[in-house]
């Protein structure tokens, strides 16, 4: 007698049973102000869904979002922009949301390299200020490999960059921000001094430096205020390489030269 073979065709998921939906974020403006649902999702569990949504990140935070319909459509938005704002949410990035029913709903937040970012947390401080800190969460890679040789072809491609005025190449790191060589910024910056980043288009954004530790003799210094700004507005993320050129004194303009990882998947 012949045995029967076992069927490895999964069996299909009930309409009800799947709860999730993933965003990519497109180089569209709308995405500055509001994020669409899809449309299936909405032609099952819309009659759920209340005026205002609740999301949960896994960083504990809850955001209220009002619901809003434009013809067919159902949008979060209010505060859309001030969510992808706190998390640098730009171009390549990607969500994962579950619904969890009574209009809540879960989300993960990934990069443009696929792998899920490291979400800031507030702590108490000593003196009573609020400080804003990072911590890694599980990593959930789809290529990590490819993610690896991507990153590694930017780094080189960055570091064989040669502008003729004075610069310094950089790694966007986990916090959305830059460090500054010692050498560079004892020559060219001041800590606490607006500088302006310029891109390729000749745009500019307003930053600032800090000392990178205030307790340490070292005059390295990180740019950080205004910076997560700057990184939306060229779809950056952390692990992206930059190159900064002093291109203009009285006021410092920096050109930004970039190298982002996503570009340099095979």
């Amino acid at each position: 007698m012949q045995a029967r073979r076992r069927s490895s065709v999964r069996p299909p998921v009930a309409e009800k049973d799947s709860k999730h939906f993933m965003k990519a974020i497109l180089p569209s403006a709308i995405h500055d102000t509001k994020l669409r649902i899809p449309d299936e999702f909405i032609k099952r569990f819309g009659n759920e869904l209340k005026n205002v949504a609740t999301i949960t990140v896994p960083d504990g935070c809850d955001w209220e979002m009002k619901l809003k319909k434009c013809g067919n459509d159902v949008y979060f938005c209010n505060k859309w922009q001030q969510f992808a704002e706190y998390y640098s949410i730009g171009y390549g990035s990607f969500l994962c949301f579950k619904y969890e029913g009574d209009s809540k709903f879960s989300v993960f937040i990934f990069d443009a390299t696929s792998i899920e970012i490291c979400y800031p947390f507030k702590t108490q401080s000593t003196n009573g200020e609020t400080k804003t800190k990072f911590h890694s969460p599980r990593k959930r890679s789809k290529v990590e490999t490819s993610d690896n040789h991507a990153s590694k072809r930017a780094e080189e491609a960055a570091k064989e960059f040669n502008p003729k005025n004075p610069y310094f190449c950089s790694k966007i790191l986990k916090g959305n921000y830059v460090y500054v060589n010692a050498d560079f910024a004892s020559k060219h910056l001041n800590p606490n001094v607006p500088i302006k980043l310029q891109n390729s288009h000749g745009k500019q954004w307003e930053v600032s430096c800090a000392m990178h530790d205030a307790k340490s003799s070292s005059t390295a210094m990180i740019i950080s205020r205004g910076f997560p700004i700057f990184l939306r507005g060229n779809n950056l993320s952390h692990g992206d390489y930059c190159v900064f050129e002093l291109i203009n004194k009285t006021p410092d303009v920096l050109k930004v030269t970039m190298f982002r990882v996503i570009d340099y998947y095979v």
